[in-house]
């Protein structure tokens, strides 16, 4: 039962000591102040990230200016109100609430809206018959401090050691980017981060590289990513294909021939002049039609009526069948490879019931195979892997260290070494951040240490 609880993080940990700083100031100014005021901006100004941090300082700032200022008005205004009627001091201050938010809306500052009206409430509802001017400037000073104290130790980080010898790939769809939400707001500023602070980090994804780029922007990859489920090894940088595990042309022919004949239509994925293009002809069933004209308003997606130019190399053949039909059609197709140089693949997470995307690769077209043509041309030594479903079995196998995330098909999670606790990316990259950086008395699992270790 202990061992699924989630761990002590270091946010509660700092936030713990920026608190115990407020109290230590409390006591060598001799007692002078509220320190409430202090822990509280302690509090809500420990944020994951720096940067966050000044954010929310900022607005703290600002919020408690605007509200003393307020509340110094109010409390001078409701003096004038007799305490027998003092339900109308109660509604009076109720009622600055209104200018007190306005105002930070004016300044652009909507975050600092509710922190304002709360000092305004504090300061006059604390206020015990001394000058307001007293409680203003001791509130102000307090949440200052506990401002400051706050930023100091969330600046504060623990050497790190750096697995500069790991390469760390993960999959795509189904672990790092979610169909719904895609990446998430903590993956994209942690791996950014890293990535920054030197991560040798990739993506192994079924998708083609072009696709992949529009949902990873703003993550400056600077390793080749491996794309259409290993048949290719992209560069993002210099959009170029640095590798390619295409059918032979003998081999795309008898194919072709064999899918005329048998009335079926197919997509033709080309690797052109470093440029993938996709070449079809009339569809004969809905579901493929239906699946060009979602696919062909991507602008990723390059797709061309006609016969495919001379030179071009075919990385797959995609066709929309029924599932039986499939079956037969991979009967007759493997019955012809007699050389066994062929990879079928079925997709059904985008077709209707009965129905599947199937695709011939070569078969040196998997993750694994472009994994290892990857690290021939990288320092890195050791590899750690990250999946979730049928197209990362081989990555997973095949990497020093693996991890199948929670929701993983039972498939991956067994060709895994290990399986993360949590879903999806974020599972993923604190994960990696576990690795990557870790602390001077944590210790790399066996898997990664050198030989000699």
């Amino acid at each position: 039962m202990f061992a699924n609880m989630p761990r002590v993080g270091m946010r509660m940990i700092k936030t713990s000591l920026a608190v115990a700083i407020c109290f230590l100031l409390y006591f060598a100014r001799g007692e002078e102040g509220v320190p409430v005021f202090s822990t509280i901006a302690a509090i809500i100004c420990m944020q994951p990230y720096v940067e966050n941090s000044l954010q929310a300082a900022f607005n703290r700032i600002i919020g408690t200016l605007v509200g003393a200022v307020f509340a110094l008005l109010a409390l001078y205004l409701i003096r004038f109100i007799p305490w027998e009627y003092r339900i109308l001091r109660y509604m009076g201050i109720s009622f600055a609430i209104i200018p007190v938010m306005y105002v930070t809306v004016l300044l652009k500052r909507r975050g600092a809206s509710a922190l304002a009206g709360i000092v305004l409430l504090s300061i006059c509802l604390s206020n015990g018959g001394r000058p307001p001017i007293i409680d203003a400037v001791n509130r102000s000073v307090e949440t200052i401090i506990g401002i400051l104290v706050s930023l100091g130790v969330n600046s504060l980080h623990l050497p790190r050691k750096k697995a500069e010898d790991c390469l760390f790939v993960t999959g795509f769809d189904g672990a790092l980017y979610d169909e719904k939400t895609g990446i998430s707001p903590y993956v994209s500023f942690e791996l950014k981060q890293m990535l920054q602070n030197g991560l040798p980090f990739t993506i192994a994804t079924e998708r083609t590289p072009a696709s992949l780029l529009a949902d990873v922007k703003g993550l400056n990859l600077n390793l080749p990513v491996i794309a259409m489920d290993g048949a290719v090894l992209y560069d993002l940088k210099e959009k170029r294909y640095l590798a390619t595990n295409g059918l032979r042309k003998e081999m795309v022919d008898a194919i072709c021939a064999l899918l005329r004949e048998r009335g079926y239509h197919y997509f033709l994925n080309v690797v052109w002049q470093d440029v993938l293009l996709i070449y079809y002809k009339k569809f004969k069933n809905e579901v493929e039609q239906k699946l060009y004209e979602t696919a062909r308003r991507s602008p990723y997606r390059n797709y061309v009526y006609g016969d495919m130019p001379e030179g071009g190399i075919v990385v797959y053949i995609l066709l929309v069948l029924r599932d039986e039909e499939a079956d037969a059609l991979e009967q007759e197709v493997r019955a012809m490879d007699t050389d066994h140089e062929l990879h079928f693949l079925r997709d059904k997470s985008e077709t209707p019931e009965g129905y599947c995307h199937w695709k011939i690769y070569h078969k040196n077209a998997t993750k694994e195979y472009m994994l290892k043509r990857l690290m021939q041309d990288i320092p890195q030594k050791k590899c750690v892997a990250f999946g979730s479903n049928k197209n990362d079995l081989s990555m997973l196998a095949a990497a020093d260290l693996s991890f199948a995330t929670a929701d993983a098909i039972p498939e991956a999670v067994q060709a895994a070494h290990r399986q993360l606790k949590g879903h999806g990316g974020d599972s993923i990259v604190r994960q990696i951040f576990h690795l990557y950086e870790r602390l001077p008395w944590e210790k790399l699992p066996k898997e990664l240490r050198e030989t000699k270790d």
